[in-house]
């Protein structure tokens, strides 16, 4: 299809306002999504505020009482990577159970559904080059084991789903990497930072951005579309390097000394959780599929301090 015509299409598909249900709208990364959505949808944001997602029997209970849903988009998780590890039921009914719930009511209404993922599913020994969505998952970590798990459960129970794993999400809302970074800034405390885990952060504005586009396709979505893919930028990093470029780039901005992260090994760190030495993940899926794609992530951190 000619792109002027796709273009008429979707635009079509705004002005007949689809109504959403989003869940998780208090995290960093749903509420950019709420924010991109409310502007051209009827979205209902539910949070932990509103629902207790570990009690799958309410949860299925509030959606029975929901009105037409045109698409339900799942934000809410559970993401503290090191107390899952000691807290694994929760973890499960928050990431795996959670969905499967949302997923049944997707299937029961007939609407799609679209559900966040993580590149801890994989277990970081690929190294060669980035993995890409026919690789096979193997976490290392509850956390990851719990949100693989909500990959299957939403695969199995909704056809019309699209899953997208994500990697290093940052903002300057909620506690992430970017915000602790800013915050030792503040306290003139250098950190404590791995030098030896290859990761791709990513801008949550951005991803929202990427996800509110792909809502304006859902109604052209053909069968074949539906499934799995990497939404992350391209280039990588570590964490002990990405912590120098936001210390020294705000130190400038804030006028501040300028604070050398100290570099520690995984080992050393002494996380509860053991990470993915490698989790870079190939977006080529997402950018052919959805005609879209994120900025490498020096870009995107670029975009970040401009606009914060």
């Amino acid at each position: 299809m000619p792109r002027h015509q796709m273009q008429a299409r979707n635009n079509e598909h705004r002005q007949v306002k689809m109504h959403i249900l989003l869940t998780g709208k208090d995290g960093q990364l749903g509420w950019e999504l709420h924010r991109r959505l409310e502007q051209a949808y009827n979205v209902i944001a539910i949070g932990r505020n509103d629902h207790d997602f570990r009690n799958a029997q309410h949860l299925h209970d509030m959606l029975k009482r929901l009105p037409p849903l045109s698409l339900i988009v799942n934000a809410a998780a559970y993401t503290d990577v090191d107390k899952a590890e000691h807290e694994p039921l929760t973890a499960e009914l928050v990431n795996a159970e959670a969905p499967a719930v949302l997923a049944s009511e997707a299937d029961r209404r007939g609407i799609p559904m679209i559900h966040f993922s993580t590149d801890y599913v994989f277990d970081g020994r690929k190294w060669t080059k980035p993995y890409t969505e026919d690789d096979r998952p193997n976490p290392i970590s509850v956390y990851g084991w719990s949100k693989l798990a909500g990959e299957h459960r939403v695969r199995d129970i909704c056809n019309r789903h699209l899953i997208f794993r994500l990697s290093g999400l940052y903002g300057t809302r909620c506690r992430n990497f970017l915000t602790t970074m800013l915050k030792c800034l503040q306290q003139g405390k250098p950190p404590r930072v791995v030098d030896d885990q290859i990761i791709s952060p990513n801008w949550c504005p951005m991803v929202a951005e990427a996800v509110d586009h792909v809502v304006a396709r859902i109604g052209n979505i053909g069968h074949n579309e539906w499934g799995v893919y990497h939404l992350t930028g391209t280039g990588s990093t570590t964490w002990y390097e990405f912590a120098h470029r936001i210390i020294e780039k705000m130190s400038q901005l804030w006028d501040k000394p300028m604070l050398v992260p100290q570099a520690v090994s995984s080992d050393e760190y002494g996380a509860a959780a053991k990470r993915p030495a490698y989790s870079i993940m190939n977006p080529d899926k997402f950018s052919r599929t959805f005609s879209n794609a994120l900025p490498d992530w020096q870009m995107q951190f670029l975009h970040c301090i401009n606009e914060g």
